[in-house]
């Protein structure tokens, strides 16, 4: 299993599109980490002696907007990686490439699972990478007004929360190109998924409904800050409830590509 394990990332790291898609990753982590750092200093210097600043023409707790900025400075790129899952799937159905990886790994189950466990690896590292853009954009945020912050277990639990965010909708994306044998249809797929999200399609009118599409968990896990009011959308489940949800979908996703590939051909 290591080796098939070490074969696999192996394969990741040789592909030239999964390069230039982790390029497009770090680019969009430092991006959207500059933004949301500069504007929550930008906010700081409404903060009142109740330690409310104003934002939107309403006072909110600087506390809490700290912590929902960290989760949503790793949210909003952290929809780009279902490119990262496509890709890295697609890459066994281009010239054959499925056939000659099963001549190396003839088991097609130890296959799939090498392949999930390498692109779990390859996430998390680039995950790392954004926990410490975090933790250097936090310190920015943070040192001229409450230093002490920064060691407080929500900052932690914001950072893990939007790791896993990461691993689980690379995976999700990598089941579904797996399931569909096309890059650019698992790209589009996803896509659809971060579509309604963000254009609140379902949501209007069905938010139950919302609650259980794989991105909409993931905002309800990462973002929602219960004791806050809600600047934008509103959410459609509990954190508790969107984390579950996101699960599922990774834990279904994989096991039905899984099944799909041990009955196909490897054409």
């Amino acid at each position: 299993m290591i080796a098939a394990i070490r074969s696999e990332f192996t394969k990741i790291i040789t592909l030239r599109s999964v390069w230039i898609i982790t390029f497009i990753l770090l680019g969009a982590g430092l991006l959207f980490h500059y933004f949301s750092g500069t504007g929550f200093l930008g906010n700081l210097k409404t903060l009142d002696g109740n330690g409310m600043h104003w934002e939107y023409r309403r006072p909110i707790k600087a506390e809490l907007d700290f912590f929902s900025t960290i989760g949503s400075a790793i949210f909003n790129p952290g929809i780009l990686f279902p490119l990262l899952g496509a890709v890295i799937a697609g890459a066994e159905f281009q010239a054959g490439q499925l056939g000659i990886s099963l001549l190396a790994v003839p088991s097609r189950k130890q296959m799939i699972i090498s392949k999930v466990i390498a692109t779990i690896l390859y996430t998390l590292g680039i995950g790392i990478v954004y926990a410490i853009i975090s933790l250097v954009t936090a310190y920015f945020m943070v040192k001229d007004w409450q230093l002490d912050i920064l060691s407080s277990p929500e900052v932690f639990i914001r950072i893990s929360g939007g790791i896993f965010f990461l691993v689980a909708i690379t995976l999700i994306s990598l089941g579904i190109t797996l399931i569909t044998r096309r890059t650019l249809l698992g790209i589009l797929i996803m896509g659809g998924f971060i579509g309604v999200t963000m254009s609140q399609a379902i949501a209007s009118f069905a938010p139950a409904v919302d609650a259980w599409t794989p991105i909409s968990a993931a905002r309800n896990f990462l973002l929602q800050e219960p004791a806050m009011p809600v600047i934008g959308p509103p959410f459609s489940s509990s954190n508790l409830m969107g984390g579950m949800v996101l699960a599922l979908w990774l834990i279904g996703v994989l096991i039905v590509s899984l099944i799909l590939m041990k009955r196909r051909d490897a054409r």
